[in-house]
C-alpha cells in the first residue's frame, strides 16, 4: 500500500489484470516479483492445508484427476486443467492435434519465474478467499489484508512427453511450481467494491447486514470505523496524482508429484472440440 500511495497515478489495464496482455509488458515500478512463497503459510493459517491437500492428490491419482486428468461423471472428460496443458504443449510444438500425436520430450522449467511460468506452463489454480462462506468466516490475518481474494497458479515444472507409452501418447508430471499472481488495483466490476470499515484502531469485517446497507460508519467498542472502497483509492489519485497500479508475484515453490495421464484418439478429438468453441 506504501508503494501505491508513492508511485506515480496509474490504472492497471483490464486486459493485463485478466492476462490478455503479459505482465512482461509492464516497467519495474509497476511490478513486485519477489514476495516469498513461504511468507502464505506463515502469514495465514489457512493457505497451507489446502495446499498440501492439492499436491497430495496430484501425488496419488493417474489418469482421473480434476486438475489436470480426466474428470469422472462428465460430459467432457477432459478436465479444463488438461485441456490448457495440451494447448501449453501444442505451442511447444510437442503436441501434433491432427496427427494426434505427441513428441517426446522431457522439459524442465524449474529455473523459470513466476512470471515466465505465467506464460508457458501454468495450467490451473487454486483459490482462496472467493466464496461467500470464505467471504464472511476468513480470518483477517496478513494474506487477507494484503490479497484479499487470490489464487495460487499452478505450472508444470518437470515433466515429459511420450510419444508411445503401451500404445497411447502420455504426460507424466514429475514436478509442479506454485505460485500467486495477483493484482494491486482499484478497478470496479459493477458495484464500488466494499473493503472494509477502517479505523486507526484497525479493520473490521462488515457483518451480513452491512454488507447490504453498507452504512458509512460503524461504532465498535467506542471507536468509529468509516467505510472504505476502491473508489476511495481512486478518488484519491485523481485528487493527488499518486497511486500506481501493480502486478504481484511471489517466488515458486516446487512440489515432487507423480501423474501420468494417457491420450487416446477421441481425447485429442475432444481438445480440438473444445479449442474451436473458445
Amino acid at each position: 500500500m506504501r508503494k501505491w500511495f508513492a508511485g506515480a497515478p496509474y490504472e492497471l489495464s483490464k486486459s493485463v489484470k485478466q492476462g490478455d496482455v503479459s505482465a512482461s509488458t509492464l516497467t519495474a515500478e509497476k511490478l513486485i516479483t519477489d514476495i516469498p512463497f513461504e511468507w502464505l503459510f506463515s502469514g495465514s493459517d489457512r493457505v497451507k492445508p489446502k495446499v498440501d491437500e492439492y499436491i497430495a492428490e496430484l501425488s496419488a491419482t493417474s489418469e482421473f484427476n480434476g486438475s489436470v486428468g480426466r474428470v469422472k461423471g462428465s460430459f467432457d472428460e477432459l478436465s479444463k486443467g488438461l485441456i490448457v496443458l495440451m494447448t501449453r504443449l501444442q505451442r511447444l510444438g510437442l503436441l501434433d492435434v491432427k496427427a494426434k500425436k505427441l513428441k517426446s520430450a522431457y522439459l524442465d522449467f524449474s529455473d523459470k519465474t513466476a512470471m515466465e511460468l505465467e506464460d508457458i506452463s501454468q495450467f490451473n489454480l487454486i483459490r482462496f478467499g472467493a466464496s461467500d462462506w470464505e467471504k464472511a468466516t476468513d480470518a483477517l490475518d496478513d494474506v487477507y489484508g494484503a490479497l484479499g481474494t487470490f489464487v495460487v497458479k499452478v505450472a508444470a515444472t518437470r515433466f515429459r512427453t511420450i510419444q508411445n507409452d503401451h500404445g497411447f501418447p502420455a504426460i507424466e508430471i514429475e514436478q509442479v511450481g506454485l505460485y500467486v499472481r495477483d493484482t494491486y488495483d482499484f478497478l470496479n466490476a459493477g458495484d464500488d467494491q466494499l473493503l472494509g470499515y477502517w479505523s486507526p484502531e484497525g479493520v473490521i469485517r462488515p457483518g451480513p447486514i452491512d454488507y447490504f446497507t453498507e452504512p458509512a460508519v460503524i461504532e465498535k467498542g467506542g471507536v468509529d470505523y468509516y467505510k472504505v472502497t476502491n473508489g476511495n483509492f481512486n478518488k484519491y489519485r485523481q485528487l493527488h496524482g499518486k497511486g500506481g497500479d501493480m502486478m504481484i508475484y511471489t517466488t515458486v515453490k516446487f512440489y515432487d508429484v507423480s501423474f501420468m495421464i494417457h491420450l487416446g484418439p477421441i481425447d485429442f478429438e475432444e481438445y480440438q472440440s473444445r479449442s474451436r468453441s473458445k
